[in-house]
C-alpha cells in the first residue's frame, strides 16, 4: 500500500513539475513579447506613425541577418542535451565560439548590405547601431540549455527582471520626448541584459562556466545540423520582416508604421502555440524510444491537434476584436491598421502549424531538407509583395504573407516525400483534431477518476 501511495505522489510531483515547466516557458515568452510590443506602443504613441515606421524598418533590416548571427543552434542544442549523448560543457563551449564567429560574420554582412541598399544616412546609422546586438546575442543559446534541463523558471526570472527595467526605461524615454535613436539603443541594451543574466543564472545554478570547452567536431556537427534550420529560419524571417522593408521601399515609413502596429500585436497571439511546441518537444524526445512507435505517433498527432485548434481558437477571438484593440492600444492615428489585423490574425494558425512541423522534423531527425519548403514560401512572399504592394498597398503585403505561410507551413509538405507524413498529420488535425482532443480529454478524465 505504501509503495502505491509513494508511486502516486511521485507521479503527481512529476506531472506538476512538467506543468509548471511549461507554464514558466509560456509566461517567459509572453513577457518577452509584451516587452517588445510595449516599447513599440510607446514609440508609436509618442513619435507617431512615420517615426514608428522608421523605427520598425531599422529593427526589421537588422533582424533579417540575425538568423546568420545566431545560426539557430537553439533546437539542435535542446535535442542534443535532452538525448545526453554528448558532454554538455562541450556543447555549450562549442556553441559559444561558433555563435561569436557567426555574429561577426552577420555584422560584416549587415554593414556591406546597408551601404548598398540604404541611401538615408540617418536610417543607415540607426541600423548599424542596432546591429551591435548581434554580438550580445551570442550567449542566448543558454535558453536552449535551460529548456532542455526543464529550468524554464530561470528564463522567466530573466525575462521579468529585464522586462520591467526595459519597459520602465522606454516609458521614461517617451515622457522625456526622446527620439528614435534612444529607443534603438534601448533595444540593444535589452539584448545585452538578457544575455548577461542568462550567464549569471547559469553560473549560480550549475557553476560550470569555467568547464566550457571548444570541441571542433562538436562545433562542426552543430553547424551541420543547424544549417538546414538556418535556411528555414531565414525564410521565416523574410515572412515576418521583409514585407516591412518592401513597404518602405514601395510606399513610405508611414505605411510601415500602420502595418507594424497590427503585426506586432499579432505576434503576441502566436506566442503560446509556438512556445508550447518547443516545450513539449523535449518530452516527446525523451519518451520516443520508451513508449514504442505506435504510442509515439499517437502522441505526435495529439501534439499537432492541440496546437492547431488552440491557435485557431485564439484567432477566432482576436479577429472581431481588432477594431477595439487597435483603437485602445494605438489611438485614432492607426485606423488603417485595423483591417491589417483582422486579416493577419489568421497567420497565427499557420505559424503554429509550421512550428509543430519543425519540432516533429527535429525529433525525427528529418529536418535536413526543411529549407526547401521555407525557400519556396520565401520566394512566393517576395514575388507577391513586389506585385501586390504597389497595387493594393499594405493589404497586399498581408495577403502575400498569408499565402506564403500556407505553402511553407502546410502544402509544401505534400510535395516533399520526406515530409508527406507531416502533411497527413496536419490534415488529420484539421479534419479530425477536435474529435481526437475530445477523446483524449475524456480518457484523461477517466484516468484521474480511476
Amino acid at each position: 500500500m505504501s509503495f502505491m501511495i509513494k508511486n502516486k505522489v511521485n507521479n503527481f510531483i512529476l506531472k506538476n513539475h512538467k506543468f509548471f515547466n511549461a507554464f514558466w516557458a509560456i509566461i517567459s515568452k509572453l513577457l518577452s513579447g509584451v516587452k517588445l510590443v510595449v516599447i513599440g506602443i510607446i514609440v508609436a504613441r509618442y513619435l507617431g506613425p512615420k517615426d514608428f515606421g522608421s523605427f520598425s524598418y531599422c529593427i526589421s533590416f537588422v533582424t533579417l541577418f540575425s538568423v546568420l548571427a545566431e545560426f539557430r543552434f537553439h533546437n539542435i542544442i535542446i535535442r542534443e542535451i535532452s538525448e545526453s549523448k554528448i558532454n554538455t560543457e562541450k556543447i555549450l563551449g562549442s556553441a559559444f565560439y561558433s555563435c561569436f564567429f557567426f555574429s561577426l560574420l552577420g555584422y560584416i554582412t549587415l554593414v556591406i548590405l546597408v551601404n548598398l541598399v540604404e541611401t538615408n544616412e540617418n536610417l543607415k546609422y540607426l541600423i548599424l547601431i542596432y546591429g551591435i546586438s548581434y554580438f550580445f546575442q551570442t550567449l542566448r543559446f543558454l535558453r536552449a540549455f535551460f529548456i532542455a534541463k526543464y529550468k524554464n523558471d530561470i528564463i522567466f526570472r530573466v525575462e521579468i527582471l529585464v522586462g520591467l527595467i526595459v519597459m520602465s526605461l522606454g516609458l521614461l524615454l517617451g515622457i522625456m520626448g526622446q527620439g528614435i535613436i534612444a529607443f534603438i539603443v534601448l533595444r540593444v541594451f535589452d539584448v545585452l541584459m538578457i544575455s548577461t543574466l542568462l550567464v549569471v543564472f547559469y553560473q549560480l545554478e550549475f557553476k560550470r562556466l569555467k568547464k566550457w570547452r571548444f570541441d571542433k567536431q562538436v562545433s562542426i556537427d552543430l553547424i551541420k545540423n543547424s544549417s538546414p534550420l538556418v535556411l528555414s529560419s531565414l525564410a521565416l524571417v523574410i515572412f515576418q520582416q521583409f514585407d516591412k522593408i518592401m513597404i518602405k521601399q514601395f510606399l513610405d515609413e508611414y505605411s510601415v508604421g500602420q502595418y507594424t502596429a497590427a503585426v506586432s500585436l499579432i505576434s503576441l497571439i502566436v506566442f503560446a502555440p509556438v512556445v508550447l511546441s518547443e516545450v513539449i518537444s523535449p518530452y516527446l524526445i525523451a519518451t520516443r524510444e520508451k513508449i514504442g512507435k505506435e504510442a509515439y505517433l499517437r502522441n505526435t498527432q495529439l501534439f499537432s491537434d492541440y496546437i492547431f485548434w488552440g491557435s485557431f481558437l485564439l484567432c477566432l477571438i482576436v479577429t472581431p476584436l481588432s477594431n477595439f484593440i487597435i483603437k485602445t492600444v494605438y489611438g485614432d492615428k492607426y485606423l488603417e491598421a485595423i483591417m491589417v489585423m483582422q486579416i493577419f490574425s489568421w497567420q497565427g494558425v499557420l505559424i503554429a502549424m509550421g512550428s509543430v512541423a519543425a519540432q516533429i522534423m527535429i525529433i525525427d531527425n528529418t529536418h535536413q531538407k526543411a529549407y526547401f519548403k521555407s525557400i519556396a514560401g520565401g520566394l512566393i512572399n517576395i514575388v507577391l509583395n513586389i506585385i501586390w504592394i504597389p497595387k493594393y498597398g499594405i493589404i497586399g503585403a498581408v495577403w502575400a504573407s498569408l499565402l506564403a505561410y500556407v505553402v511553407s507551413s502546410y502544402i509544401a509538405h505534400f510535395f516533399i516525400l520526406r515530409y508527406r507524413y507531416i502533411f497527413f498529420v496536419q490534415t488529420r488535425s484539421i479534419t479530425h483534431g477536435l474529435l481526437n482532443i475530445f477523446t483524449d480529454l475524456k480518457n484523461r478524465k477517466k484516468g484521474l477518476n480511476a
